[in-house]
């Protein structure tokens, strides 16, 4: 009865029960202490289960490890994580052995409490006590070393796991997929999805929607489309999120469009968009200069029962903002006022922010004192915003005292900070100082990237030019005598150079490939080749980066025989030219009709150490078959299986799909799709994946 009251969460009346035990002298026993002690501490009342312990205590009854377990996962669902160490090295101080949940359950509670080193320990001595650890346990430690993003470390656990004859289940893999997912690496999370149906385990929802959102977390939008396809063809109907998280990444990349067809679809197929929909939507328009859109889709939400939230608000006001439609943003801010929601931070930062870009800075500052009378603390980019703007006004002093208020206020400045700061005095002529701030910035712990070496050099390449303007306006000046705009950029950075070396010796050869990097991607190449050449001539060791951005930027406007000198360069320092790279450098070949070499260049690559399905997405499906090189991309195929170098069963289904899809094939060219579908069920077989019977069809259907 009392365990039957428990279940139903009627505490009440599983006490009265207890109680009238006593009263016709029925002793409860272990097990009846148990029962209503977990259900005491199942409903949140740990109070009278500790009360029920010292009691059975007293009576001479012994709690066991079931009695025990209980109250040590409550008190760590209540945050009390001494209390249940206490609680558990005192069963233990008493005789009372815990078992493989009471470990599970205080592991867990250490991990979700972030004590991982804790954690780990009691992992380890759980082992040596005897006590072996379950799926459960496993799962706790991968979970906490994801969060951490330790992925390496998370996949000993799961090594270990299998070698203790513990099989992981599809939490064990959802977390591992989450973890490259995290690390920006969905294609890594893609083979661990295909292990796991190796395995005999079905993807889920949850397993998709993870793969989906790294997909698009790293701009892949094309790839995250296709996980949905796939998750179509698996059975796994798509919910809110799958929709949601594809709309946020295509909105990202500002393809509206696409962002909107899958809004309509998600409405098409029953599903309800919610907040996070809408105000994805909503930013991807304000981003769009689509402000009209943007307000029509508010008023849509609104009407469709969905109501916006502060970040919803805030999306609209940085759009109104952008388009110095500061009235238009102060009625929205009152709007949102009257429905109950107040301005927060970045409410009025981006009001203070779109002030300062239009030159109002007073206006900006008043709104500043404003958001501090109504108990609304700056953050950084609030204070980003206003030293920018004093600085462009040459206010120096003013900026420099509120770099200063944001320390007292405990806030720590991060690199936009110090940058706006270094802004500030360059715009007013005081390079030097800027310098100086810059030493300041580095002491601090913060490390510059090439935006702060950029606005450095931008203040030097003024310094140069104002000098090259006076020089001009002086008499008897020898005629064409100029610094010129490539003296300029040159002397730039040697003096840039100069002074980091002064500041950091290390620092000199960190901008210089920075530098490299950024110009290949602006499409520099010829700039950024010198200065490489530069750097090797001066005995310095250009980085991996560097090589590899200047060879994607040679690729781009065709320049090949450059470009295998640097590929040639790379090979012979012992770089490694990324993925990417090899990809670009085939497809240049094949385009200039040197086919042989595109072979030579793909079997030297098959010699590196690549994951043959990062090597079919990324040189077949994206490379070949995206610039209609069918029959290369079946002879390629061919070379990586008769090296045993074999894709998995999905990316053969992706393949087949895409070849489909591109309609890269004509009539009497079938046997190049039949020959992936056949290579498709051949691996289906060897993998025994138990796939539905319209996932088989569909490939089939790719010939229709």
């Amino acid at each position: 009865m009392i365990l039957g009251h428990c279940r139903k969460h009627d505490l009440d009346s599983a006490l009265q029960v207890f109680n009238q035990m006593a009263k016709e002298g029925c002793e409860p026993n272990t097990v009846t202490y148990s029962t209503l002690i977990n259900g005491l501490c199942d409903s949140g009342r740990v109070n009278e289960a500790f009360d029920l312990i010292r009691e059975m205590i007293l009576h001479g009854i012994l709690p066991t490890a079931h009695t025990c377990t209980g109250p040590i996962i409550a008190l760590c669902d209540m945050g009390c994580y001494e209390d249940a160490w206490r609680l558990f090295v005192d069963m233990k101080n008493k005789g009372c052995e815990p078992n493989v949940y009471t470990y599970t359950a205080l592991i867990s509670g250490l991990c979700v409490s972030g004590i991982l080193k804790v954690a780990i320990g009691l992992f380890h001595r759980m082992s040596r006590d005897g006590v072996f650890p379950n799926t459960v346990t496993y799962n706790a430690l991968i979970n906490i070393l994801v969060e951490n993003r330790r992925i390496k470390y998370a996949f000993v656990v799961l090594n270990l796991m299998g070698r203790n004859g513990c099989s992981p289940n599809i939490v064990t893999y959802n977390e591992m997929i989450k973890g490259y997912c995290i690390l920006g690496d969905p294609e890594k999370a893609m083979l661990v999805m295909n292990n796991m149906l190796q395995r005999g385990h079905s993807a889920n929802l949850v397993t998709y929607n993870t793969i989906i959102k790294g997909y698009c977390d790293s701009g892949n939008t094309t790839s995250a489309l296709r996980i949905l396809d796939l998750m179509r063809d698996g059975g796994c109907k798509p919910d809110e999120w799958s929709y949601t998280k594809l709309i946020c990444g295509f909105c990202k990349i500002s393809e509206m469009e696409s962002a909107f067809g899958l809004f309509n679809e998600m409405v098409d197929d029953g599903l309800c968009p919610n907040e996070v929909t809408y105000t994805a939507l909503i930013d991807g328009y304000c981003k769009d200069e689509k402000l009209d859109t943007a307000t029509s889709l508010l008023e849509h939400m609104k009407r469709s029962g969905c109501r916006p939230n502060v970040q919803t608000y805030n999306v609209l006001i940085h759009g109104l903002t952008k388009q110095n439609n500061f009235s238009g943003a102060e009625e929205l801010c009152k709007v949102m006022i009257e429905e109950g929601i107040f301005p927060n931070v970045v409410t009025y930062t981006a009001m203070i922010d779109g002030l300062c870009k239009n030159g109002s800075t007073s206006l900006a500052l008043e709104m500043f004192n404003k958001m501090i009378e109504q108990g609304c603390l700056p953050n950084l980019l609030t204070y980003s915003s206003l030293i920018r703007a004093l600085g462009q006004e040459g206010k120096v002093e003013e900026a420099e005292n509120l770099f200063a208020e944001l320390e007292r206020h405990g806030l720590i400045p991060d690199e936009i900070t110090y940058v706006k700061m270094i802004e500030a005095y360059i715009m007013s002529g005081k390079v030097e100082h800027a310098f100086d701030f810059l030493g300041r910035m580095i002491k601090a712990g913060c490390q510059p990237t090439l935006w702060t070496y950029g606005v450095l050099i931008k203040g030097l390449k003024n310094e140069y030019l104002l000098a090259d303007q006076r020089l001009a306006a002086l008499p008897d000046v020898v005629p064409n005598c100029s610094f010129g705009y490539q003296t300029t950029d040159q002397d730039a950075v040697s003096v840039m150079s100069a002074k980091l070396a002064e500041l950091d010796p290390g620092l000199s050869v960190q901008v210089q490939n920075a530098l490299v990097s950024s110009l290949s991607t602006a499409g520099r190449w010829f700039e950024a080749n010198e200065l490489l050449g530069s750097m090797i001539s001066q005995g310095l060791c250009p980085d991996q980066e560097a090589y590899n951005s200047l060879l994607c930027s040679l690729l781009r406007v065709r320049n090949v025989d450059l470009a295998m000198g640097v590929f040639k360069h790379m090979s012979t320092q012992g770089c490694e030219v990324h993925l990417n790279g090899y990809k670009e450098l085939i497809c240049a070949l094949c385009q200039l009709h040197r086919r042989k070499e595109a072979r030579i260049t793909f079997e030297n690559m098959l010699m590196r150490t690549w994951n043959p399905d990062d090597v079919v997405q990324a040189v077949l499906i994206d490379g070949l078959l995206r610039d209609g090189y069918k029959d290369l991309c079946m002879e390629f195929l061919h070379i990586m299986e008769t090296r045993c170098y074999m894709p998995s069963f999905h990316i053969y289904t992706i393949l087949a799909r895409e070849a489909s899809k591109k309609r890269m094939y004509h009539k009497g060219e079938e046997g190049y799709m039949l020959y992936i579908v056949y290579r498709t069920v051949l691996l289906f077989k060897s993998f025994q994946v138990t796939w539905s019977h319209g996932g088989i069809v569909a490939l089939s259907d790719c010939l229709c």
